[in-house]
């Protein structure tokens, strides 16, 4: 189903010379891990393979590497999102899906058929379907916008769970949104775009419109901005991984919180998990400037408020809710 590239595998570990080789694999590729590090011993490398999450192209294992002495690093299922300015090399390999999308997109027509111009967008794992995808809806009718690459996503009309560029670059010229892909990127885009999202689901061959669910993420995350106003201490988390590090915006949350007589610490994580963070018993509320996805998702597993940073300054009165619904939660400044 995936395509592993092991043929371009073998060529850049025969290319580089590497001794050593980190593999890193998101959940859904796993089950290919002997094959992955068969290609990589064929080539005359030594793989090791990481169980660690790997949650995007963000999060790409430099430290693991160097720590173990990989001078090459295969990292699956994403494409390129950060340029690196030391370390091991790394390869990305995009692991596309060879699925027929076709079924999927021809369910998703009802839904969109009160609309007449549709944004379009999808993964990595679909971005070679795009222009069927394309063909499908003018045939149905509709015009079709895609949005040029941008941001930190490499294809016109990908996105990312964090990145929305391709569709807020149209969100004025189209009525409602296609994404092919899962219910998560297709409720990320609905947030990010305000506008009608139907989600065409290739893997399950169905179709649904997501507008509703993500109004109810952003109904949880207006009473999460509620609960914060009456914090009184506060932990601002700065992300370890390479692509998710913006200490600048942290320690800028820290100054606003005790500019407004809020008591704040900051807090240094690799994984933002509630387990990790629950004896921070003296934390009333904390602020997420890792993952945005972090909060966005957040079911109050938490045990208290996880702001992004501009759900903070709504907090603290110094952004109003319906601005930030206009900026959008994929688009917090500061690095």
């Amino acid at each position: 189903m995936f395509s592993l590239e092991l043929e371009r595998l073998k060529d850049e570990v025969r290319a580089s010379g590497a001794g050593k080789v980190l593999i890193q694999l998101p959940f859904g590729l796993r089950p290919y891990a002997i094959e992955i590090a068969k290609a990589v011993e064929g080539a005359g490398g030594l793989p090791i393979v990481q169980a660690d999450p790997c949650h995007g192209a963000c999060d790409v294992a430099t430290w693991a590497a160097s720590t173990l002495g990989a001078e090459l690093i295969a990292h699956y299922g994403h494409s390129k999102m950060l340029e690196l300015p030391s370390g091991p090399a790394v390869i990305y390999l995009e692991a596309r899906m060879d699925i027929d999308v076709r079924e999927a997109l021809e369910k998703a027509l009802s839904l969109l058929e009160p609309y007449s111009t549709i944004g379009l967008a999808t993964t990595v794992q679909h971005i070679h379907a795009i222009g069927l995808a394309s063909s499908v809806l003018k045939e149905a009718g509709h015009d079709v916008r895609i949005g040029r690459a941008g941001g930190l996503v490499a294809y016109d009309g990908q996105i990312l769970g964090c990145d929305f560029t391709t569709l807020r670059a149209i969100r004025d010229q189209v009525d409602a949104i296609l994404v092919i892909g899962s219910k998560f990127h297709a409720i990320g885009a609905s947030i990010a775009t305000d506008k009608p999202t139907v989600m065409a689901n290739p893997y399950e061959c169905i179709a649904e419109d997501v507008s509703r669910e993500a109004a109810r993420v952003l109904a949880r995350r207006y009473a999460s901005i509620q609960e914060a106003r009456g914090a009184r201490s506060f932990g601002v988390i700065v992300g370890l991984k390479p692509g998710q590090m913006k200490l600048q915006q942290a320690i800028r949350a820290l100054e606003l919180l005790r500019e407004a007589g809020k008591e704040a610490i900051l807090l240094a994580a690799n994984e933002v998990r509630p387990e990790y963070l629950a004896d921070f018993t003296c934390l009333d509320a904390l602020v997420n400037t890792a993952c945005p996805r972090l909060s966005l998702e957040d079911d109050g597993s938490f045990g208290r408020p996880l702001l992004t940073f501009l759900e903070l300054k709504v907090a603290l009165g110094l952004m109003e809710w319906e601005e930030l619904c206009r900026a959008g939660w994929f688009a917090a400044p500061g690095s």
